[in-house]
């Protein structure tokens, strides 16, 4: 039992640590400082309504998340943008739209604002019925 104790707090403290260094090793990356208009600000400044993406490669949610925008992407890539944004590489994106979790997906109005955001998975079915109460569809 004791060992067991032991074990999970080093375990623990490895996480900790872990979750310390994850900005430090993600700095060199981090694409904060744009020159210009950032890829969702381009997509967002076509008049079209646009979907961003938030998350990262390494979430499983996020990868079960990806076909689905992107099949949705290019059947109605005429009515709609899409743009996934890395959080670990685009810190000040993550920052300007308070992203805390992930993958939270953002949903934008032709005029660049944002109408409504959902966060975790959701089946294609639920984003299309969304997308057309929206009226971007």
């Amino acid at each position: 039992m004791i060992k067991m104790k032991k074990s999970m707090s080093l375990i623990l403290l490895a996480c900790l640590v872990a979750s310390l260094m994850l900005p430090v090793a993600c700095s060199e990356a981090d694409n904060s400082d744009w020159v210009g208009a950032t890829p969702l600000e381009e997509a967002m400044a076509n008049g079209k309504p646009t979907i961003a993406e938030f998350g990262a490669s390494t979430c499983v949610p996020c990868k079960a998340m990806k076909p689905i925008l992107e099949g949705i992407a290019a059947e109605y890539g005429d009515k709609l943008n899409l743009s996934f944004i890395d959080v670990r590489y685009n810190t000040n994106l993550t920052t300007k739209y308070k992203i805390s979790l992930i993958p939270t997906q953002v949903f934008f109005d032709s005029a660049g604002q944002e109408v409504t955001r959902h966060v975790g998975y959701w089946p294609k079915e639920d984003v299309l019925a969304h997308l057309e109460e929206l009226g971007f569809l």
